[in-house]
């Protein structure tokens, strides 16, 4: 390793201890979903090896720390993970879930156990928060020619740090006629694209001038930082273009509630992020929060609420 002062060249040699593996664990549990984690083994920070599956642990699922079952391995379907080894080949990873039938509870903590011969024994504790009650909901499709507006207010919980997620999902129909007169049915269903000012949204990379808007995506991510233990309102704008509100047969209201754990492995990720363009000593290095005890990983949940708004 070289530092350059004017004209002058020193060399130091850094002796980096071995690398000793242990097991990664990485899950998100859901409300409206099974229990489904990744367990793998770690690499060096300076290792040229592709990371590896570990697919023959002993993995318990523990319900306010009493025994549920032991997950197993779903070797009907393998997902390949690709990943950038630095040169111009990208090296593959053939993963493996292991999965349960279960599907967890909002307000109950769920404990992970994952045990191996060849590492030390490695546990995460996750909590999914309770629903929050959502309240003032509101829809405007009549006021404007080519956009509905969405309102809506909810209480946020002062004695935690929440992170939150809201998106939109829609399936419409609609018939078309073409220049010959033939009509033809078009279908189009899946997340629509919100804009909204509110100043907790992360904003987009630029300012929308001609729209006027500070955030436009399909899925909105935001904490309490600013509203902390207040009444949040939240005001959405989706525009129409070819399919109008009446055209839509079902459209969903989604609002997501993360547990604290999140909050925290969000946070650290979206730091770390924001300075991964910095070489080693171009900044502070930016540790991304793990919850995975004698080993890596992390262990997340999330409560979402789902609000038909048709039919």
């Amino acid at each position: 390793m070289c530092f350059l002062s004017c004209d002058m060249e020193t060399v130091i040699d850094i002796e980096i201890p071995a690398h000793e593996p242990v097991l990664v664990l990485n899950g998100r549990l859901d409300t409206d979903t099974n229990i489904q984690v990744l367990i793998s083994s770690s690499v060096g920070a300076f290792d040229n090896s592709t990371p590896s599956m570990v697919n023959d642990a002993n993995v318990i699922l523990f319900e306010n720390n009493i025994e549920i079952e032991t997950l197993t391995l779903d070797t009907d379907n393998t997902y390949e993970l690709y990943i950038n080894d630095g040169t111009w080949n990208n090296a593959t990873v053939d993963m493996n879930y292991y999965v349960s039938n279960y599907t967890p509870i909002k307000d109950n903590t769920y404990k992970i156990e994952v045990k191996h011969p060849n590492f030390n024994d490695i546990v995460a504790t996750t909590y999914i928060p309770d629903d929050i009650l959502i309240y003032n909901f509101d829809i405007d499709s009549t006021s404007y020619n080519d956009k509905l507006n969405f309102q809506f207010s909810f209480d946020d919980n002062a004695n935690i740090e929440n992170y939150y997620a809201l998106e939109l999902k829609a399936s419409c129909s609609k018939l078309f006629e073409d220049e010959y007169g033939n009509f033809e049915l078009y279908e189009w269903g899946g997340r629509i694209e919100m804009n909204s000012n509110d100043p907790s949204f992360t904003s987009t990379n630029s300012f929308d001038l001609e729209e006027g808007y500070r955030y436009q995506g399909r899925r909105a991510i935001f904490n309490d930082a600013i509203f902390n233990g207040q009444q949040k309102n939240i005001s959405i704008d989706v525009y129409t273009e070819d399919f109008k509100y009446s055209d839509c047969d079902t459209i969903k209201f989604i609002f997501s509630t993360f547990s604290d754990e999140s909050y925290k492995y969000y946070n650290s990720l979206s730091a770390q992020r924001d300075n991964g363009g910095l070489d080693i000593f171009g900044g502070e290095v930016v540790p991304v929060y793990t919850n995975v005890t004698n080993g890596l990983g992390i262990l997340i949940s999330k409560n979402a609420q789902e609000f038909y708004i048709k039919p």
